[in-house]
């Protein structure tokens, strides 16, 4: 069976790469470099604790107190866009407690394995750098700390499997002496883990092309048209592709791709920025969210990435230097003396991100061998393997695997 599959983010490399290690013919098409978007400058967290909705009680008040603010990690472009108006209502009514408890169980359900795919990636002989020390919660304030607390109870509560141990000041700063003299505490998140997601993007590229898998980069595809009733043409830059099924993955482009077939997703670019530098100071060890600044710091190898920020503002993937700068500042005070210094990268991307902020998994509702895989928004490294796990039976088999019934195209 021949499956084309629109995108070359980590979602859509770990489609590809269960298709094609169930025997399939494998085309992948990426409109530039894979791994090149939302997969190049992320935090690269592996996070069943942190997969909860954004869409949650009170986010909509916390938004817009950060709106006022003009400094806070949340910014919104109000535009007169019908659709974007319509995903704001649709995420207003998708942040009540019943609509949050369900889709955070949904993400649980389909986080079950998700160490474990990590680990089989690594055991097929998919090269990337891994990180196994957890997620360490750092907080400025008792009351942020106590929130943290509650927040991990509430999803140990809807069925999280993993461990965390809370940490007072002076224990917190014997586990990670990168942390200043300001935090009053935090909470270790064991089981948790983080890759640098351009290595895994790049060890899965090399993994598929040594199987036999067709990559074209630099393929923009025009449109898409059914070729027969079992089958689909594939227009583009550089010729007509042709397959039996489709996997469109192509992050927050998907839409556009679908919208000439009169297929309607409700897809919003959410904006993240951050800096990847090598620096002078106590270098992290761990992984860290910075609980009110909701910031995150990635240590890699020979580096450490600072992501933050939130912007709803189109289409517009360009990097705001004040931003930026903003999320450097907002680290400090939680940072012992590390400082970054000659940037590696300095990033900003989309991540497509749906208004109950559940990805979109399955196929596409009248249309044969159509199938999506977007929608991910923050969590595209950690739930990338899940969805290329879920997809592939649905492709090859037309078989529906339980844990991605919540994500079905069609529930909008």
């Amino acid at each position: 069976m021949r499956c084309i599959v629109v995108g070359g983010g980590v979602v859509g490399l770990c489609c590809a790469y269960e298709l094609r290690r169930a025997g399939a013919e494998v085309t992948i098409a990426e409109r530039d470099a894979c791994g090149g978007a939302a997969s190049r400058g992320n935090a690269g967290w592996i996070v069943p604790s942190y997969s909860a909705p954004i869409a949650a009680p009170g986010v909509v008040r916390r938004s817009l107190r950060w709106m006022l603010r003009g400094d806070g990690p949340l910014r919104i472009r109000p535009r007169p866009d019908p659709s974007f108006l319509r995903w704001c209502w649709s995420f207003w009514r998708s942040s009540t407690p019943r609509s949050f408890e369900r889709g955070l169980k949904a993400l649980l359900a389909l986080n079950r394995h998700t160490i474990r795919l990590f680990e089989e990636l690594r055991a097929a002989g998919v090269k990337f750098e891994m990180h196994s020390t957890g997620l360490l919660v750092a907080a400025l304030s008792q009351q942020a700390l106590e929130e943290e607390v509650r927040e991990y109870r509430k999803i140990k509560a809807a069925g999280y499997e993993g461990d965390a141990e809370i940490f007072d000041d002076s224990a917190i700063r014997r586990l990670e002496p990168a942390l200043s003299d300001k935090v009053v505490g935090g909470l270790h998140l064991k089981a948790e883990r983080h890759v640098r997601p351009e290595s895994l993007a790049r060890g899965l590229v090399d993994y598929l092309r040594a199987a036999g898998a067709q990559i074209l980069e630099d393929t923009e595809i025009h449109d898409m048209e059914p070729a027969g009733p079992k089958g689909w043409r594939l227009n583009t830059s550089r010729g007509c592709l042709e397959g039996d099924r489709v996997v469109v993955a192509a992050g927050v482009w998907s839409a556009r791709l679908l919208s000439g077939l009169g297929v309607r997703i409700p897809l919003e670019g959410a904006k993240w920025c951050s800096i990847t530098a090598s620096g002078h100071g106590t270098r992290p060890r761990h992984a860290l969210k910075l609980a009110e600044a909701r910031v995150t710091c990635s240590p890699f190898v020979d580096c450490v990435r600072i992501t933050g920020t939130l912007d709803l503002t189109g289409m517009d993937a360009s990097l705001n230097r004040r931003r930026l700068e903003m999320v450097i500042s907002a680290a400090e005070p939680y940072l012992r003396d590390w400082r970054p210094e000659e940037p590696e990268l300095e990033w900003a991307g989309l991540r497509p991100l749906t208004p109950d902020s559940l990805p979109l998994i399955g196929n596409v509702p009248g249309l044969n061998h159509l199938y999506v895989a977007t929608g991910h928004g923050q969590l595209g490294v950690t739930l990338a393997p899940a969805t290329g796990a879920v997809i592939a039976p649905l492709v090859l088999e037309g078989r529906v695997v339980p844990e991605a019934e919540p994500f079905a195209v069609d529930r909008f």
